[in-house]
């Protein structure tokens, strides 16, 4: 069932979730593909023609896809779209509906704007109303998600920037399941500053990572205190760990490294305490707003051992089924490494914690 027309959106009632939330349980992101820049494949990875099967023939029912949306649009207005890129979307768009996937589209990477929102709020509203222009005809199992990660720097101005992009894509697509992130890079901490308006047909998502330390160590793209390898899930190791220089020197990431030296399993930050922690604030919230949730990216990239991530996984999986939570584990080809798209052939321990 398309989606086009204009209207009213559809009010919001506490407690009871979209329509369109039925489509997403269980997914996986296509990242580091279609928001590589400048192009896709400058990250080493492209949405390949077997992917959406691969996935789709072991057990996920929806992929959200990051788009680079304004690498691919004019500076000034009406800021086009190039059409090349568009057709590229919606071709990868089709190769979903083909396998029954359902999909969450995202527009990743505007880092200008977070840098200085007031002026590119108009690049930002221009670029949803076109997509959501082309996409009106897509069915209600197409959800679009604003702005991924609006970053802490965000905090003030996030709210106000969310209405007036809801309220360009209701313009055409009424009914439409869209998805907001928390602030703080989409942090189940900040969910209870959200302010959203009164339409029954948004979800709100946020990327629960932590123990970060675990998940990203060794990665030099984010923070310098990650640089620590061998941490394992659950702690404490057999050996204490010497954490790395940057991680010394910042004193929460110290902390951490000397509860995760000393406390036992129950009790160490890298263990299943942390994940409980980040579920429950999203519980805690469902609950006192009555607002559906999904967990759109988490997931331990492949600085860890597999079996750490493996548990960090079912962890998370096991938790986030128990509350009802909708997930969409991250995935790209530099990092994460779930599956090989050349090759079809899965990270089985990791997709065992997965899906069984």
């Amino acid at each position: 069932m398309g989606l086009a027309g204009s209207g009213a959106a559809e009010p919001f009632v506490a407690g009871q979730p979209p329509r369109a939330l039925q489509y997403f349980r269980r997914g996986i992101n296509l990242g580091n593909r279609l928001e590589s820049k400048p192009d896709e494949g400058a990250w080493g990875g492209k949405v390949e023609e077997g992917d959406l099967r691969l996935i789709a023939q072991r057990g996920f029912d929806h992929v959200r896809i990051p788009v680079w949306f304004s690498g691919h649009a004019s500076e000034t207005s009406p800021f086009a779209l190039d059409e090349t890129f568009l057709a590229r979307v919606d071709h990868v768009l089709d190769l979903a509906a083909a396998e029954g996937l359902a999909v969450v589209l995202v527009l990743h990477g505007y880092y200008e704007l977070e840098a200085d929102v007031a002026a590119h709020t108009p690049r930002l509203l221009g670029i949803w109303r076109q997509l959501s222009e082309r996409l009106r005809a897509r069915p209600e199992s197409v959800a679009f998600e604003l702005f991924n990660e609006p970053p802490q720097k965000m905090q003030s101005t996030w709210n106000g920037l969310a209405a007036q992009l809801i309220a360009a894509v209701r313009e055409t697509n009424p009914q439409r399941l869209i998805v907001v992130d928390s602030t703080s890079w989409a942090d189940t901490t900040t969910l209870g500053s959200l302010q959203l308006p009164n339409d029954a047909n948004i979800a709100v998502a946020v990327h629960p990572y932590e123990p970060k330390l675990f998940s990203f160590q060794g990665k030099t793209w984010g923070d310098p205190s990650w640089q620590t390898s061998g941490v394992i899930f659950p702690g404490p190791p057999p050996m204490p760990i010497v954490p790395h220089p940057a991680a010394q020197a910042n004193a929460t990431a110290a902390q951490w490294f000397t509860q995760y030296n000393t406390l036992d399993a129950a009790q160490n930050p890298s263990g299943p305490r942390t994940v409980t922690a980040q579920v429950e604030r999203v519980k805690a919230y469902r609950d006192a707003s009555g607002r559906a949730v999904m967990n759109t990216e988490w997931g331990p990239q492949d600085g860890g051992d597999i079996t750490s991530r493996a548990n960090l996984i079912r962890s998370m999986r096991e938790q986030c089924e128990a509350a009802s939570i909708p997930w969409t584990i991250w995935e790209d080809p530099n990092n994460m490494r779930l599956y090989d798209s050349t090759t079809g052939i899965w990270e089985e321990e990791l997709l065992s914690a997965l899906l069984e």
